[in-house]
């Protein structure tokens, strides 16, 4: 269970970081930019979707199997980095509601061809934030598998 958990938020996280990298190392508004960016982005988000999903199952999952294995309680310092990882979490997901919101504006102004490099300029920075969150969580995750 432990291993699908990390599974989950590192592919969430290292979607969001190829993209943002992946973005970074081409020139905005060319024809292969825009190509990338409108073909990467509905997969990633799904894949980011059921990623997403996972995370919180496999996390109960695993505190009550770390909670069965114990037969002690948790301490005060395991609560709180574990509300911390909680919390990122949902900021991920708004985050992710969001990519997929700037994800359909950008396949909009596309078929347009109006906007395109500042919805997917906004898209890349959102790819970001999730990383920089996913990253903490991962390493937060880190902490509270040795503790």
């Amino acid at each position: 269970m432990l291993w699908l958990h990390v599974l989950c938020g590192v592919t969430w996280v290292g979607t969001c970081a190829a993209f943002v990298l992946a973005a970074s190392s081409m020139a905005v508004e060319t024809a292969d930019w825009r190509e990338f960016a409108l073909r990467a982005a509905p997969r990633i988000n799904r894949i980011n979707f059921v990623a997403a999903a996972l995370i919180p199952l496999t996390g109960i999952g695993n505190l009550f199997g770390a909670a069965f294995v114990r037969k002690t309680p948790f301490s005060p310092a395991f609560m709180g980095i574990l509300t911390l990882k909680v919390t990122i979490y949902f900021v991920m997901a708004i985050l992710l509601s969001a990519a997929v919101g700037a994800e359909r504006r950008m396949r909009e102004a596309a078929a347009t061809a109006d906007g395109l490099a500042s919805a997917a300029r906004r898209l890349t920075r959102l790819y970001g934030a999730i990383a920089g969150c996913g990253t903490l969580a991962l390493a937060l995750g880190l902490w509270l598998a040795g503790s």
